[in-house]
């Protein structure tokens, strides 16, 4: 089977112009492929395959992951086959777009809540309530399409459901978290793991306390990250206390409110100012 015959390189193709950084809602255009690809067998093929290559060779390393079969990840996208076998503890508010098919005997059944219109991703409010919209199934061959800029999913799982998703990377800085009981915004985590490792680096630095870590600090103080920026911003004052007191001046009118309020605050400190 040639590359242009294979379903998958079908679908890769088809995709891979659906992504594009700073026109997200492009990847909606995949749709169609996405279904055709459904109905083409290549996932029984390919699983057979690959069970296969572990039996003949114990060295054999499929992508895998303790629930998930990473099929291939492009540019910007990932396609994957996923086990839904345990309820989440929160109603989550996914920072990517995404497709997701059952492809087994198992529908897959959800929830669909509206997000608050005051709903900001980059600013966590802990005063936000999700609204109910309504309920629906998935049917194996069918698709849900996840609209997350507008809404978030809670899915029942009574069995496990094996699911095709074909996502984006994160178009949102922030995975919000609500209740289930009373809908209310509970918490926020980094869409990106990249922001987390940063943060931790930044830490790491600080600790440190190189002189040579000083210019890698600043530049960190203007990542796109809100949480990125104040952390370098609290470790440069490690290293540099005329350096920090410059970049929490400047963040006084930093973009982020949070932001904002933290330089002010400490900005307003009595005393000398230890930023750590």
């Amino acid at each position: 089977m040639t590359a242009a015959e294979d379903p998958l390189s079908r679908l890769v193709a088809a995709v891979q112009p659906c992504i594009e950084r700073n026109a997200p809602d492009r990847f909606w255009k995949s749709q169609d492929a996405f279904h055709a690809f459904l109905g083409t067998g290549y996932l029984q093929q390919a699983l057979n395959q690959e069970l296969a290559g572990l039996l003949a060779d114990p060295c054999h390393f499929g992508d895998w992951r303790p629930n998930e079969w990473l099929l291939h990840r492009g540019r910007g996208f990932a396609l994957a086959v996923s086990v839904f076998d345990t309820p989440r503890r929160y109603i989550h508010a996914l920072p990517f777009y995404a497709l997701y098919a059952p492809v087994a005997a198992e529908p897959l059944r959800y929830d669909r809540y509206r997000l608050p219109a005051a709903y900001k991703n980059p600013v966590f409010d802990p005063g936000l309530k999700l609204a109910r919209v309504d309920s629906g199934t998935v049917q194996p061959g069918e698709m849900l399409a996840l609209h997350t800029r507008e809404y978030a999913y809670d899915f029942h799982l009574p069995k496990p459901v094996v699911v095709l998703k074909l996502s984006t990377a994160p178009i949102l800085p922030l995975e919000w978290l609500f209740q289930k009981d009373s809908l209310q915004s509970w918490q926020a985590n980094d869409a990106d793991l990249t922001s987390t490792q940063l943060r931790v680096a930044a830490d790491v630095l600080g600790k440190f306390a190189h002189q040579s870590s000083l210019e890698p600090l600043k530049l960190l103080t203007g990542h796109g990250h809100h949480a990125v920026r104040w952390t370098a911003i609290q470790n440069l004052g490690r290293l540099n206390r005329t350096e920090a007191l410059a970049k929490l001046e400047a963040a006084c009118n930093d973009p982020h409110p949070h932001i904002r309020r933290a330089a002010n605050k400490t900005l307003g400190l009595t005393g000398p100012i230890t930023i750590i």
